[in-house]
């Protein structure tokens, strides 16, 4: 794991400064502003994927927390608020799906639609976040 965790890191810089790269040599908003979403999406993954490195071989322990273990108590308080962001991101999920149909005859006209469905794949991100959190908090013991 170590060596691919190295492995992407060094590919995605390179990859990385090609982005930014093409980024600067756009002269057409539209083109910029969409890869401009791509290249902060990269240097996340990049900085994840150095922490796990980092923490793979012990240097980076600090940096990327290990999985929840919390008390039952702490557990119980946060998992009502933790199920209703999950109710709010899934009921957010059917309604960005209802606009990005209800955008369809503008889809060749505006950025509207990609960005609607950029949205819906961060929804559907969240939502997997948030039922990874509520598994955990209720799966706690007391501590």
């Amino acid at each position: 794991m170590i060596h691919e965790f190295k492995a992407h890191v060094r590919e995605e810089t390179s990859f990385l400064e090609a982005y930014e790269r093409l980024v600067a040599e756009s002269s057409d908003e539209s083109v910029r502003f969409l890869l401009e979403l791509i290249v902060a999406d990269e240097h996340r993954h990049h900085e994840l994927f150095s922490s796990m490195a980092e923490a793979s071989v012990g240097d980076g322990e600090e940096g990327l927390p290990q999985p929840p273990r919390l008390p039952q108590a702490v557990a119980a308080r946060l998992l009502e608020p933790t199920e209703h962001f999950l109710a709010a991101e899934r009921d957010e999920s059917k309604k960005l799906a209802a606009l990005r149909r209800d955008l369809r005859p503008v889809r060749d006209d505006t950025l509207w639609p990609l960005l609607i469905e950029l949205m819906e794949i961060d929804t559907h991100k969240h939502v997997r976040i948030l039922e990874y959190l509520q598994q955990r908090l209720r799966q706690a013991g007391p501590t």
